[in-house]
């Protein structure tokens, strides 16, 4: 059975802790160092400052020991496989807390002690931490693990720049752990400090490994000046790389901007309130005195800055090569390669040879520009040929080297030539001396001289020579040409072992003596019959200079008779000419035998001979094609040449003497091509080939050529010759041969029919014209053409060109117009004039239909009122006849009418009551109104119930205003059995019958007499009640009747109708006035 100590021991081992008062001991955590103790600690309630006694007790083993300890921690022994319980007491707290638990192996963790710096040491110029640390190794078993957190901290802040964890192996050998940090910024920026913890791999420890606590920090200062600093100062950085750069302000400032070229850059802090930096990425090649960084305080005030230089580490250097000028020094070139972008004594690249045979080293000097090609001279010493070099080039950024191993005796370059001179000995040799200085005693040497023509060619001749110390060599140079400028210049290298030239000496122009003339003339002839005689013209070529062999001064041309005694003429003919005439009489027929030489001032050329002997020969004259680059020409051989061919050509238009151009061929030949370059493209040239036997030329061919073929510049002149309706015939003359420019092939003739009168076809797209019709004439020769299937009438565009085998020449157009064609000419003759005449019968039918509607609408028959005696008064009343009673009149109300019809002049008429209060006679007005119409007016009178009062009253008499209404009214003769009347308007009622009206009436000079007054007076009916009619006076009704009623069958006083006879009925019809379009179709109804 389980005992109470037991079980309590089995609770306690499994919660770690038994405490009769857990509030008091807090975070009780215990640990092993060393495999040997164990490490326990808590917390208290109480401050840490206040010390409390405690009494503690363990037993790892039998009996249990009890100790006193002061503070909240203790160590006791530790037993690695066994339980150690432990029991902790306060005594000095009131209740005397305690607590008691136990622990073995399982349940402490192994906590290695911290690890211990020994040392930090700074290097300020390459800016690295060199750290040695070490471990408590007495728990340590042998070839143990080591995990270590290394710390870097930046700054009085300590600010954690740098965390790395190294592993180390511990073994008992071992002691210091060493570890290296380079800084991203410079060490003399701020402080920096370091720190490390470590983790032991115990393999054989079962419980809990826990890394190490942090060692003690140990720390090493920045720089100490006390002034504005910037670091670091004036560096040199490859290309592309980053840098960082940190500004120190000593003066207690704060730092406002950091500027890289004028540009301002985000600031890093370092963990000090006195420093900050920047970091610079991808830097690239700065210029020849580098990019400032610039330091700016509060206020952009500055306080401090420096200088970087972006560059390149040397390549190694090219093209390395070492030589001996004289064999006395050694030459040594290379060439540099890329520019590194540093320059000056400290940061330029610096080159050093060593020879490592004899250990020497040269410095060798550099501009501060480096050139393409640097040097370097080495001494060269006595009795040693073999030589091993090597080049060293270095800058702040890297270094490189090359080496060269050589013997000496195989390169040798000597030094340039000196003191070059030269002599005539003849016309073909010279004599030529010049001095090299240098030690070439030893080796032989070989000297190439270049003979430079003048604008000819250039030549090279070597020879040979022992060698000297410093001595001059000399030598002869023949087969020069005579009188000809030369340009000599000679080098030397050495004969042994070639290695380089030396440099060219200056050069000596010179001219070579004269000497005669080694080439025979070129000579020809032409012989001219004129009226005279025979002119032959005789015609030589100019000797080259190389033929020359000086200046001709003058030509002596001389001739003989062939086959007589007769004594040799001669004449002599200046440099500058090369033809003569030679005039003969018209008597003398010989043949002659023509000589001709060049002179000069060491003599004369060989004499040329030719003959005027011509031997017939009849042949016909060819056109040949010349080629692009010239005219080939063959012939057959004859087998009686002896002395050759000859080729003459010349222009065949009007050719000047000059323009003669001949050319000679061997006996053997039978072809020759002459070049373009004799021949102008688009002139016509005459060949002539002679074969020459015995001195006498005979004619092998005649041709005429071009050289090369041009379009003509000219269109042919061309002319309509005649002209029909469906064709038209073409005349042109033919082109002149200068403006040819080619043989002629044929014409291409263009029709084109243009679209409108307005607007005609450019001639110079004819061709691409997508309705032109174009015919070639392949014929040359043709001068004419006819054209036909063209339209009549049209207007057609003619264009005319030539064409060679060079191209088109330009066109000549111009337009004309077909002829009409007759039968077309007849109808549009006849087709009008049919159509004339049908419309005038057509139109003459209807008329003729129609007449009276016609004559009734257009112009009916006026009526003189005049004539008409419905408005006349019987002369008589009271004679022969009943007397005429008055009516009495009706109540109208009468309306106002005006009836206005066109008429030049105006008559009014004021018709009043024939009474008044008075009795008297009232008198008529009459005014004359506008004379551009006529009317009549009829006022309505106001209404009474008696109307006889009304007329008595004379308050509202009606009136009638007549405005002369038409020229039917105009006043006519009277005949002689109706005598004029003289009408006055008088008191009364007035019928209207046979009133007399005239344009112009004059109230004022109408006399009125009381007897016309008391005749008129009284109600007058309106005769002639047959003659009466509903329509209005002028109808067509009205104006038959010569007693027409004027007006409406109404009294003047009244506008009711007076009833006529029953029987009169067609009196009373309507009458149609008027016309329309349609009445024109209808028929009368009478007809």
């Amino acid at each position: 059975m389980w005992n109470i100590p037991s079980v309590v021991s089995v609770l306690c081992l499994l919660h770690h802790v038994c405490s009769q008062n857990s509030d008091f001991f807090q975070n009780l955590d215990c640990v092993t160092h060393d495999l040997e103790n164990l490490f326990c600690r808590w917390d208290t309630p109480y401050p840490v400052e206040q010390k409390i006694l405690y009494e503690v007790c363990s037993k790892p083993q039998m009996p249990e020991s009890c100790f006193e300890t002061i503070g909240n921690e203790l160590v006791v022994e530790f037993q690695a496989f066994s339980t150690s319980e432990i029991s902790i007491e306060a005594k000095d707290v009131p209740g005397n807390p305690s607590t008691r638990f136990q622990r073995s192996y399982l349940n402490i963790p192994y906590v290695p002690y911290p690890p211990e710096i020994h040392s930090v040491v700074a290097d300020y110029q390459a800016d690295v931490l060199s750290v040695e640390w070490t471990v408590n190794s007495t728990s340590l078993i042998s070839e143990v693990k080591l995990t270590c957190e290394m710390n870097v901290l930046r700054g009085e802040n300590l600010l954690l720049v740098k965390n790395e964890t190294v592993e180390e192996k511990w073994n008992s050998d071992s002691g210091m752990f060493h570890w290296n940090w380079t800084s991203d910024f410079s060490l003399n920026c701020v402080s920096h400090s370091v720190r490390v913890r470590c983790f032991v791999h115990e393999e054989y420890y079962s419980g809990e490994i826990r890394m190490s606590d942090w060692s003690a920090t140990k720390t090493v200062s920045d720089s100490s000046s006390e002034e504005d600093e910037f670091f670091p100062n004036d560096i040199a950085v490859p290309v592309g790389s980053n840098a960082s750069f940190c500004c120190k302000i000593n003066s207690g400032h704060q730092i406002e901007s950091i500027t890289f070229k004028s540009n301002s850059c985000s600031l890093m802090g370092l963990g000090s309130n006195s420093s900050s930096g920047i970091r610079l990425t991808n830097l690239q090649k700065s210029g020849s005195s580098g990019d400032n960084i610039i330091c700016y305080t509060h206020g952009m005030e500055y306080a401090t800055g420096t200088v970087v230089f972006v560059g390149y580490p040397p390549e190694q250097p090219q093209d390395f090569s070492c030589e001996a000028r004289h064999l006395r020094v050694i030459n040594c070139t290379w060439k540099a390669g890329r520019d590194t972008g540093l320059y000056g004594p400290k940061r330029g690249t610096k080159y050093t040879l060593y020879e490592r045979f004899s250990r020497i080293n040269t410095t060798c000097s550099v501009p501060f520009q480096e050139p393409e090609e640097l040097n370097c001279s080495f001494d060269l010493r006595k009795e040693q040929d073999l030589h091993d070099f090597l080049l060293l080039a270095t800058n702040p950024l890297g270094s490189s080297n090359t080496s060269l191993a050589i013997n000496i005796t195989e390169r040798i370059h000597p030094l340039p030539i000196d003191n070059f001179i030269m002599r005539d000995t003849s016309p073909t040799v010279v004599y030529l001396s010049w001095f090299l200085p240098g030690k070439y005693k030893s080796i032989n040497l070989l000297c190439e001289i270049e003979i430079k023509l003048l604008h000819g060619d250039t030549e090279t001749r070597n020879v040979t020579f022992e060698g000297l110390n410093d001595s001059s060599y000399n030598c002869d140079v023949g087969n020069l040409h005579p009188y000809h400028v030369y340009d000599f210049r000679v080098r030397c290298a050495s004969h042994d072992h070639f290695w380089k030239w030396s440099d060219w000496s200056n050069s000596i122009r010179h001219t070579t003596l004269t000497a005669a003339p080694s080439r025979k003339l070129d000579i020809w002839r032409e012989i001219h019959q004129t009226p005279e005689g025979r002119e032959i013209k005789v015609y030589w070529k100019h000797l080259t200079p190389k033929e020359a062999n000086g200046v001709v001064t003058s030509y002596k041309v001389m001739w003989r008779p062939l086959y007589s005694d007769g004594l040799p003429q001669t004449i002599q003919m200046t440099a500058d000419l090369n033809r003569t005439t030679i005039i003969l009489s018209s008597q003398d027929e010989e043949d002659y035998e023509i000589n001709v030489m060049a002179i000069n001032s060491a003599g004369s050329s060989m004499p040329s001979r030719i003959t005027t002997v011509v031997l017939p020969n009849d042949v016909k004259v060819e056109k040949i094609e010349g080629e692009g680059n010239g005219i080939n020409l063959t012939w057959s051989p004859d087998p009686g040449a002896s002395c050759g061919y000859l080729v003459k050509w010349i222009p065949s238009a009007h050719p000047p003497d000059s323009a003669l151009m001949w050319r000679r061929f061997s006996t053997n030949a039978a072809s020759g091509f002459i070049s373009s370059k004799y021949f102008q493209a688009g002139l016509r040239y005459n060949i002539t080939l002679y074969v020459c036997k015995n001195d006498a030329h005979q004619v092998l061919r005649e041709m005429i050529v071009y050289g090369e073929e041009l379009a003509p510049i000219m269109a042919p002149n061309f002319t309509v010759s005649e002209t029909t309706s469906r064709s038209i015939k073409l005349k042109w003359e033919p082109i002149s041969e200068e403006y040819t420019r080619g043989f002629l092939q044929g014409y291409l003739a263009y029709i084109v029919m243009q679209q409108n009168d307005s607007s005609e076809t450019r001639f110079q797209d004819l061709d691409r014209h997508t309705e032109t019709k174009v015919l070639n004439i392949t014929n040359p020769t043709e001068r004419q053409l006819s054209i036909t299937g063209l339209r009549s009438s049209t207007s057609y565009t003619l264009g005319l060109q030539a064409y060679t085998k060079g191209g088109m020449g330009p066109i000549k157009s111009f337009s004309v117009l077909t002829n009409d064609h007759a039968v077309s000419l007849i109808l549009a003759i006849l087709i009008p004039i049919l159509v004339a005449i049908v419309l005038g019968v057509v139109s003459t039918a209807i008329c003729y239909r129609k007449r009276e509607w016609i004559k009734e609408t257009f112009y009916p028959d006026i009526p003189n009122p005049e004539n008409s005696k419905a408005l006349q008064f019987p002369k008589n009343t009271t004679e022969g006849s009943k007397p005429i009673k008055t009516l009495e009149m009706n109540r109208c109300t009468p309306s106002s009418v005006e009836v206005v019809e066109p008429f030049p002049k105006i008559l009014d008429t004021e018709l009043n009551s024939p009474m008044s209060d008075s009795g008297k006679i009232l008198e008529d007005s009459s005014e004359t109104q506008d004379d551009n119409h006529a009317g009549v007016i009829y006022t309505q009178p106001a209404t009474h119930e008696d109307t006889s009062n009304s007329v008595l009253d004379g308050s509202a008499s009606p009136s009638v205003v007549y405005i002369d209404v038409q020229s039917m009214y105009q006043p006519q003769a009277n005949s002689e059995d109706e005598p004029d009347i003289d009408f006055a308007d008088g008191a009364g009622y007035k019928p209207q019958m046979q009133l007399p009206i005239t344009s112009t009436v004059n109230m004022d000079n109408q006399a009125s007499t009381e007897d016309d007054v008391a005749t008129s007076s009284g109600y007058r009916p309106q005769g002639h009640p047959n003659t009466w009619a509903t329509d209005s006076p002028g109808s067509p009704t009205s104006i038959g009747s010569e007693n027409a009623s004027f007006g409406s069958p109404c009294s003047v006083n009244s506008r009711n109708f007076l009833i006529p006879p029953v029987d009169t009925k067609d009196s009373l019809k309507l009458t149609h006035i008027g016309w329309s379009i349609s009445s024109l179709f209808q028929s009368k109804q009478d007809e």
